[in-house]
């Protein structure tokens, strides 16, 4: 009997809060409810993305903005255009502002398409442009 009278009285106090009701007499008449505002931070973009073939690796350049909000990068390739595969991942550094990243692979003698999927700290993904990568026959 006391303890239900305690848990009453605790959930009573956790959902009805005095301060916030605006002269009423019924707890959860009018409770001023507001959301607060948050400064997000502009999430990572690929600003710029080159592929070239260089002594057999195909080796992908990109810059980053917003770089401190990266938590990694998934390469991921074409061999279609449509459906792509995750070639490898590459962790984000931290650094404030911008900052540079490169990924290499041996390169093959067909036409391969990549592209960078961008995961953020706040699990938002996004993705690059495609870069084509045509060997030289």
């Amino acid at each position: 009997m006391k303890t239900t009278a305690l848990l009453i009285i605790l959930g009573l106090r956790v959902f009805y809060q005095p301060s916030l009701a605006q002269n009423s007499t019924a707890p959860f008449a009018s409770l001023n409810i507001t959301t607060a505002s948050t400064n997000a931070k502009t999430n990572a973009k690929v600003l710029d993305l080159k592929g070239v073939i260089k002594n057999n690796k195909v080796i992908l350049d990109w810059i980053v903005s917003e770089n401190e909000t990266a938590d990694l990068f998934e390469i991921e390739k074409s061999t279609d255009g449509k459906t792509y595969t995750m070639a490898a991942l590459v962790f984000g550094t931290d650094k404030p502002a911008t900052d540079n990243y490169q990924f290499y692979e041996k390169a093959g003698n067909k036409k391969v398409s990549y592209r960078i999927k961008i995961i953020n700290k706040d699990k938002q993904t996004a993705y690059s442009a495609v870069v084509e990568i045509i060997p030289s026959v």
